[in-house]
């Protein structure tokens, strides 16, 4: 038996279901993390001529698909939050991803363009669930929490810095600046 089979078997019916409720919102995310991280590989290729710009999108994909990874990690092993998300959320979350799965598929997308559509997820609930469902991981493996949090640190740190870098838009250089220390 795996733990988060032997975790429900000791919960009532009431407890069980919020349990499986809580899962299904770790596996919602991982979708999302790894969505994103597929828009970012797009975005790779659709700027594999410049190559330092095309080697940070994949970075950046590969930091999401890590999210994604730390997400499947926790829910596999039962290690879920207690962070109750509601549908309106993830709805939200759902459409924003959609309009920037949207903005990146177009092959002529702009760099403003494709960092306007990372800033949109970067900025939005989605990091600060992506933060809470991560939290649980603190008490048993802080050694990892605190990796990942490293790590999304300098995510953010690397978006502000190729936002600065690379885009012509300096109000969204800015916006990256503003986010990386809001999450500091």
């Amino acid at each position: 038996m795996n733990p988060p089979e032997a975790a429900r078997r000791r919960l009532g019916p009431e407890e069980d279901t919020m349990t499986n409720r809580r899962s299904m919102i770790y596996a919602k995310f991982e979708v999302f993390e790894e969505q994103l991280a597929h828009c970012y590989f797009m975005l790779h290729e659709r700027f594999i001529a410049n190559p330092p710009l095309a080697k940070f999108w994949a970075e950046t994909a590969m930091d999401e698909l890590q999210h994604y990874s730390i997400l499947r990690f926790c829910r596999e092993r039962g290690m879920i939050a207690e962070a109750d998300v509601d549908f309106r959320t993830i709805e939200r979350v759902e459409e924003l991803l959609e309009t920037v799965k949207g903005i990146v598929s177009d092959p002529e997308v702009s760099i403003n363009e494709a960092f306007y559509a990372s800033l949109l997820m970067e900025s939005s609930e989605s990091e600060d669930i992506y933060e809470k469902l991560t939290a649980v991981l603190a008490r048993d493996h802080r050694l990892l929490y605190d990796a990942i949090l490293a790590s999304f640190r300098a995510h953010h740190a690397a978006l502000a810095g190729a936002a600065e870098e690379f885009c012509s838009d300096r109000g969204i250089a800015e916006a990256f600046r503003n986010l990386g220390r809001r999450l500091s």
